[in-house]
């Protein structure tokens, strides 16, 4: 007898720098990840294409080989102790009442309340369309592209969200900067949605004894 889907908390697809940092910033808010990736390591385009080129424009950093990004990431993202299924290809990713379904080659199948495709440039399409990834039909998608809204980053399938170079808006930046500023804003918004309409305010590790602890060995 088949055994049902593994139930997880969230499902990132893409383990490149951008998913790498959802991971991260949805560990701050309480949320533990499964990241999935096609490739073998993490790092995506960046360690799989240009993993010796030099990186100029990361704050805090005069230059960065691009394969070491994702290390870097993965590193800080640690102590929130995601889950990697490296060399694993998802297929599909559909609604269902208790969640949305991810469904990789393999056969294997995760369930979770929330979804973030991070997939890089990838071709994405929805419905009746030819694709590489199936995605619920009210997704919409623009060359290739997933459209989504600007302030959680979510597509048109309800806590489906997407960041990076995966997805498109008015002004939208194909820069590694700009899919932080994304990873960000998605997981605030997954931890509103979260709290269930209770006001939620934003701390700073800074001055927030909580969020500190989070970094601390204290």
């Amino acid at each position: 007898m088949a055994s049902g889907p593994e139930i997880c908390e969230a499902v990132i697809i893409g383990a490149g720098p951008a998913g790498l940092w959802a991971a991260f910033q949805l560990g701050i808010h309480g949320v533990k990840s499964v990241v999935i990736d096609s490739n073998d390591k993490v790092g995506g385009q960046c360690a799989a294409l240009y993993a010796d080129k030099p990186i100029f424009d990361l704050p805090g950093y005069a230059s960065l080989d691009a394969g070491d990004v994702g290390p870097a990431i993965t590193a800080q993202a640690a102590r929130f102790e995601p889950t990697y299924r490296l060399g694993k290809c998802v297929i599909a990713v559909g609604e269902q009442p208790d969640g949305l379904l991810v469904e990789m080659a393999s056969g294997e199948k995760l369930r979770a309340p929330y979804v973030i495709v991070a997939t890089g440039l990838g071709p994405f399409s929805a419905g009746d369309q030819s694709f590489s990834l199936q995605l619920p039909e009210n997704v919409i998608c623009s060359d290739g592209h997933l459209l989504v809204t600007q302030d959680t980053f979510q597509t048109g399938c309800e806590n489906l969200y997407a960041i990076g170079d995966a997805v498109t808006y008015p002004g939208k930046l194909c820069l590694l900067v700009s899919a932080f500023h994304e990873a960000a804003l998605m997981a605030f918004s997954i931890r509103k949605r979260r709290a269930g309409g209770k006001r939620t305010v934003l701390a700073y590790s800074s001055t927030s004894p909580a969020l500190k602890s989070l970094f601390t060995d204290d």
